[in-house]
């Protein structure tokens, strides 16, 4: 009985898989084709090796699938980029999406929270960054998923002190183990069906408290304070050098593949946020909205990363 447990419990962090591996050969990828596949205009120096760590961790399918949006993503930034100024060859090419790695690309200091990805020097040392996203579906895809810890530090508000009220008073009721990795297993092991029901419910509360806490923070915050905000931290449009672009790929093998690029500069939601008031929106009991006039900007929602109560809390900006 207990190697079942065991068992059904690895099965289970198996199917968390993080998104960064796919996302890694998306962006690498793009890189290359970046280069016109060329890994020599690359200047990473273990890109290759990079690659194919990743390469291996993923199956044949899922890797395609990176290559082929990947493909349709720089087909895409080379007709946006030759409309745009971007003129010439692409002398250079960068994978920056570790820490470091874009400051070393541009030989000095860049926007603190630059989202790029990959970075193309175009002749003359002109410089674009891509932000690269990757999906399945057509629909638009989040903004990103941030770690409460950073969005508390970015309002000056405290997140934590309540999530480790209620966690502590949960573990001392409920008799769970003190460790993180621990607890997860605990909660959902075989047999412990009631625990894993209370557990979800205390982790409901939760998020129901941080969404009440930022939201109260929120709705008594200045205006220009919530729109700096959301233009440097949730859009990324204040954080322009060097100047990036977001390219999301779609498709599959069977359907095809596309890509679209947004300009965090120019696009609606970013005009409407800088010119019309802002509205604070609760939305559903873990969810916070954000209007800019009528036009709905994004959702802030809070959630744990996989077992309530038994992994880390991030929020994800959503389309709304």
């Amino acid at each position: 009985m207990q190697m079942k447990k065991i068992l059904k419990t690895f099965n289970q962090n198996i199917v968390e898989v993080r998104n960064t591996i796919p996302a890694d050969v998306n962006e690498i990828m793009f890189a290359y084709f970046a280069a016109g596949e060329d890994w020599g205009l690359v200047g990473n120096d273990d890109i290759v090796a990079s690659l194919q760590k990743r390469k291996e961790q993923l199956t044949a399918e899922q890797f395609d699938e990176q290559v082929g949006r990947a493909s349709a993503m720089y087909e895409t930034t080379a007709t946006w980029a030759s409309s745009n100024g971007w003129e010439g060859n692409i002398t250079k090419v960068w994978w920056t999406a570790r820490p470091g790695v874009l400051t070393q690309a541009v030989g000095g200091k860049v926007s603190p929270g630059n989202p790029t990805d990959v970075l193309l020097e175009y002749e003359g040392e002109d410089y674009l960054g891509i932000s690269a996203k990757s999906t399945k579906g057509k629909g638009e895809i989040g903004f990103k998923n941030p770690g409460i810890g950073s969005i508390a530090a970015a309002l000056g508000i405290d997140l934590n002190s309540v999530v480790k009220e209620i966690t502590a008073q949960a573990v001392e009721d409920l008799k769970l183990p003190k460790t993180m990795k621990a607890r997860k297993m605990f909660i959902r092991a075989i047999g412990n069906e009631e625990i894993k029901a209370q557990a979800e419910n205390i982790g409901l509360q939760v998020l129901t408290t941080l969404r009440q806490n930022t939201f109260q923070f929120l709705s008594g915050a200045d205006e220009e304070v919530i729109r700096q905000h959301l233009v440097d931290y949730w859009l990324d449009a204040g954080s322009n050098y060097p100047y990036y672009i977001k390219v999301t790929g779609r498709g599959t093998p069977a359907k095809g593949y596309s890509a679209s690029i947004t300009d965090p500069t120019k696009n609606e939601k970013y005009k409407a946020l800088m010119s019309e008031p802002i509205s604070v929106i609760p939305v559903g009991t873990h969810s916070i909205g954000i209007k800019a006039g009528d036009q709905r900007v994004m959702k802030m929602r809070f959630k744990y990363e996989s077992q309530k109560l038994a992994s880390s809390l991030k929020m994800s900006g959503d389309p709304w």
